[in-house]
């Protein structure tokens, strides 16, 4: 069987760095102990080995202190336990109609308990003007939410201007970073975001089952889990302090394990080295793409505007037929649908059909790329 391009990074990044493959079966065969728990010389190892990717993601993204790293399962997880931890019966939240469902389904479920949300448009683009925020801004809003970039229509928001808006009006600027985290530089402290949410097995090239919550200082967010912590064990309630207070349970040590050598790998690479090669992939779809008469393209026309992805249709077919063209004519492993995402697709005009969805990562082959381009070619030609 030929083997198949993949081209579905931006759900999950695949194939990963091989030191990632071997910090996972290292921790996994060698250390295997439950961090934080035990006294013994294991155990310590593998706490060590936490607390160290806690000072490489505070690093990695501008942060000022580990403590405030809290590790998730995944970006959902981080997600939810900002929106929920923070939002109360009669606060107000404003975020945007270009959210992925890990943050509008949660404040869906808040909206029925009482907190009032506000939805900012975005513009064709997917872009979020600052004026158009400021506009929906109040004296009680106390959460601004937002996607750094859409998974669907790709457009890279201008966060400074953003949490500036955010903060003149006294609110929390907070931001989801699933497909820019490990593609694309973010400073926290430069950039005004005060909590950040990322996923390890995305961008930052980690396991499934990794993520965090990232945040500059202490904002309040209450733990939606309460259980073991391997601190304060005697204690009724649970660890009020950071990060303990945001984790509970054993956590995923070895997927952790492997985000530790995922962001030593992108240190080592060089994030710039990493974005340059997206842009250039991405801008070589886009240019294919606009080429094409029988193409409807989604999102900012310039790969410098854009995360790493592409998302588009083909007149008279539907995304799910052209992928399974794509998949079985050109084993080009694309997402068709929806992308857990029908907000921008009622943005875009594609609700409810969806879009076809191509996105290569750093492994991504030229020989994948050139795969792509011609069966875009010939499938919009036949």
């Amino acid at each position: 069987m030929q083997q198949m391009h993949y081209f579905d990074n931006a759900a999950t990044s695949w194939p990963k760095p091989e030191a990632v493959y071997q910090a996972v079966d290292k921790f996994m065969r060698e250390v295997g102990a439950n961090p934080g728990r035990s006294g013994h010389c294991l155990a310590k190892q593998a706490d060590s080995m936490i607390e160290e990717t806690r000072q490489l993601l505070a690093d990695f993204f501008g942060a000022p202190d580990p403590r405030q790293v809290a590790f998730t399962f995944n970006c959902t997880d981080g997600l939810n336990l900002v929106i929920k931890g923070l939002l109360d019966p009669g606060d107000h939240a404003i975020t945007s109609n270009v959210e992925h469902n890990s943050v509008s389904r949660p404040l869906r479920r808040l909206e029925r308990q009482g907190v009032d949300i506000t939805y900012v448009q975005a513009d064709a683009a997917g872009l979020i003007s600052a004026d158009d925020l400021a506009a929906v801004l109040r004296p009680e809003t106390k959460l601004v939410i937002l996607t750094h970039a859409s998974n669907v229509l790709g457009a890279i928001q201008d966060v400074p201007a953003l949490a500036r808006v955010a903060h003149r009006h006294g609110a929390l600027f907070a931001l989801d970073a699933a497909q820019t985290a490990g593609h694309y530089p973010i400073d926290m402290q430069a950039m005004g975001i005060d909590i950040l949410v990322v996923p390890g097995h995305k961008g930052l090239l980690a396991p499934y089952g990794t993520g965090a919550v990232i945040t500059l200082r202490d904002v309040g967010i209450r733990p939606w889990r309460d259980g073991g912590t391997g601190t304060k064990s005697d204690a009724r309630l649970h660890p009020e302090e950071l990060p303990y207070r945001l984790e509970s349970g054993t956590l995923n040590a070895a997927g952790i394990a492997g985000l530790n050598a995922a962001i030593k790998f992108i240190n080592e690479t060089g994030l710039n080295t990493i974005a340059a090669k997206q842009r250039l992939d991405i801008q070589q779809l886009l240019e294919v793409l606009q080429e094409e008469e029988r193409v409807t393209l989604y999102g900012p026309k310039d790969a410098s505007q854009r995360a790493g992805l592409v998302s588009f249709n083909v007149e008279g077919l539907r995304s799910a037929e052209f992928g399974q063209k794509m998949n079985d004519e050109w084993k080009v492993a694309g997402r068709p649908g929806l992308h857990c995402s029908p907000l921008s697709h009622r943005a875009a005009g594609t609700f409810p059909d969806g879009s076809y969805r191509l996105s290569p990562g750093y492994f991504t082959t030229a020989d994948a790329i050139e795969a792509a381009c011609e069966g875009i070619r010939r499938i919009c030609r036949s």
